[in-house]
């Protein structure tokens, strides 16, 4: 039996959409959850709410709430790529995810490039591609080879 690697970060894109209702948002948040490498604390949590959730009544309660909009967003964050947040769409609250933070391409303070040949090929640390049609890619560079974090189009 071989055992799947599970991503240790959330991929940019929604995980629920048009809802604000908690059952909605549980179920995302709690299958966003699940398919991520978690920590233990963050495994026992995410069971004992699950465990919660099957109780009669348990979403109509403040617990249900809380659980949703501190517990498992506090989880979802903790699993974002650098530069980015789990949490609702700036332009979209019903449109929970993980996007980049607003302000972090104008921000960046570290290597930023036109075209990735203007890397060094000694270079370690994050690297900002932005191209002449506006995408943008954000890498991690170890001597100059380049590990794709992610990018927008």
């Amino acid at each position: 039996m071989t055992k799947t690697s599970r991503p240790t970060y959330g991929q940019l894109g929604s995980v629920s959409t048009a809802t604000l209702r908690t059952e909605d948002l549980l179920s995302a948040f709690l299958d966003a959850a699940n398919s991520l490498h978690l920590t233990r604390s963050e495994r026992s949590q995410v069971r004992a709410i699950e465990r919660d959730s099957q109780k009669d009544g348990y979403l109509e309660t403040d617990d249900a709430e809380y659980d949703v909009n501190e517990t498992l967003l506090d989880i979802l964050d903790a699993h974002s790529l650098t530069g980015c947040y789990f949490g609702s769409h700036p332009g979209d609250g019903a449109d929970f995810g993980w996007w980049v933070s607003e302000g972090y391409i104008e921000e960046f303070d570290g290597l930023k490039v036109d075209d990735t040949s203007e890397v060094p090929s000694n270079f370690s640390g994050e690297v900002l591609h932005v191209n002449d049609h506006g995408n943008v890619t954000l890498y991690i560079a170890n001597r100059g080879k380049l590990s794709e974090i992610w990018s927008l189009v």
